[in-house]
């Protein structure tokens, strides 16, 4: 069976609620009239007892007995009243006057001369407690319920439609941009309301609109900068295969020369590999108590040759900074900032390394004299693919700092750069320090260390 729409059903809902109540008002008004009716009704059949026994006390003074005079006269008042009466004697005998009394009966003492000589009575002709008169006033009132009920019903209905119209409106829009969204019109929004509730419901909607619609044009940069990324490695050894294959060029040159095209791609596609297990911290990360410190020294002693080969100054700063992270993942992080260092920096110029901790707080920085960030690209340097021009020279793939920010947000740290053209640069990395140091191993207290 197919499920009401929410229109109808808040207009079935308004209907029920309508007629429980005006029936609910219906039935407790026809028991409180009904009560006073039939209070009323008896008042006033035993004010009618009293006054025939009244009457039937003057006709037995005049005739001193029941005589066909005075039960005569009684069958008169009855008949005149549409009674029934019945006179009981203190005898215990029955007077009858006309028809036996049924139904609701009244009684009222006959008393002459002080002493009662008969009790009266009296009942309706028919037996029924209310009048005519009142019955039919019992019965209009039965009638107006109905139709009060009937009026609220209808006005039940057209208030449910009108409300359940009025709710469900915006919910039809909200459907339609969901569903436009579903097939990939991703520039649908949906119109502010000034209901509270669907507007916040069409907020939220739009706001995931724009999420998804800048994650695909991410994608597709993306999808486009690694096309670029891969098309200058791929069509230079394609060139050299075609040359070699012509006779053009040969010798071990051109070997060397397609070794490093292929070294290229490699690091290329491991860079990506990085980068996709760092957009994925939840399910790479294996975090232990250790000092950050300790990482970044042992990272040092690996680059140090390097910076040695190039003429460059290095020198690595280091504090105990215990924190809780992925070891692997944080030498990581200090190698590709060692290794933007190295590819930033001229011969003779100097690189230093610190690493602190203050408070809460464990720092590492990484600073270099090197050529230095433009400012308007200080806001890309962390985009996927982004690299500078000297870095395109150097053969960068511009993914490095990319996974640094990745792996730092995945330890629930952040990352800042400071830098201007000719100034060199100056990144740093903040993550949540351990409070308790006596997780990690001991080392000094502070050390500076000069790395040749």
């Amino acid at each position: 069976m197919r499920a009401l729409s929410l229109q109808a059903r808040v207009a079935v809902a308004l209907v029920a609620v309508a007629i429980f109540a005006v029936g609910l008002a219906a039935l407790i008004g026809n028991l409180g009239l009904s009560s006073q009716l039939n209070g009323a009704a008896r008042t006033r059949l035993q004010g009618t007892a009293g006054h025939v026994a009244a009457i039937a006390a003057a006709a037995y003074e005049a005739s001193g007995d029941w005589s066909d005079e005075a039960r005569s006269e009684l069958a008169h008042v009855a008949a005149l009243d549409d009674l029934a009466i019945h006179l009981r004697a203190s005898d215990g005998r029955v007077i009858a006057t006309g028809p036996q009394p049924v139904g609701a009966t009244a009684e009222a003492p006959v008393v002459v001369s002080g002493r009662r000589v008969a009790t009266a009575v009296v009942s309706s002709a028919g037996g029924s407690l209310l009048s005519p008169e009142e019955r039919h006033l019992a019965r209009s009132l039965d009638d107006l319920h109905l139709v009060a009920a009937g009026m609220a019903a209808l006005a039940a209905i057209v208030v449910g439609l009108l409300l359940a119209r009025s709710l469900t409106q915006p919910l039809h829009r909200i459907r339609a941009v969901a569903e436009r969204l579903g097939r990939g019109e991703l520039e649908a929004r949906v119109e502010s309301g000034s209901e509270p509730e669907t507007g916040a419901v069409g907020r939220a909607l739009n706001r995931l609109a724009e999420t998804l619609q800048r994650e695909e044009e991410l994608r597709k940069e993306s999808v486009a900068d690694l096309a670029h990324e891969l098309r200058t490695p791929v069509n230079g050894l394609l060139g050299r295969i075609e040359a070699a294959e012509d006779g053009v060029l040969t010798g071990r040159g051109n070997l060397a020369a397609m070794h490093a095209e292929a070294l290229r791609l490699a690091r290329l596609l491991d860079d990506l590999s990085r980068l996709a297990d760092a957009e994925r911290p939840g399910l790479f990360l294996e975090k232990t108590p250790l000092d950050l410190g300790e990482v970044a020294r042992a990272v040092c002693g690996s680059f140090a040759p390097r910076f040695a080969a190039k003429a460059i100054g290095f020198e690595a700063v280091i504090e105990p900074a215990p924190v809780e992270g992925d070891p692997g993942r944080l030498e990581q992080v200090v190698s590709n900032l060692l290794a933007n260092a190295l590819a930033s920096t001229e011969p003779g110029g100097q690189v230093t390394v610190r690493v602190t901790r203050r408070g809460t707080e464990a720092f590492l920085e990484v600073a270099d004299t090197g050529i230095g960030i433009a400012p308007e690209d200080l806001s890309s340097i962390f985009a996927r693919f982004w690299r500078s021009e000297r870095s395109r020279s150097d053969g960068g793939t511009g993914i490095g700092l990319a996974i640094v920010r990745e792996l730092v947000r995945a330890h629930g740290g952040r990352i800042e750069v400071e830098s201007s053209i000719g100034h060199g640069a100056r990144f740093r990395v903040t993550l949540p320090a351990l409070q308790h140091a006596a997780l990690v191993a001991p080392s000094q207290a502070a050390a500076r260390k000069s790395v040749p």
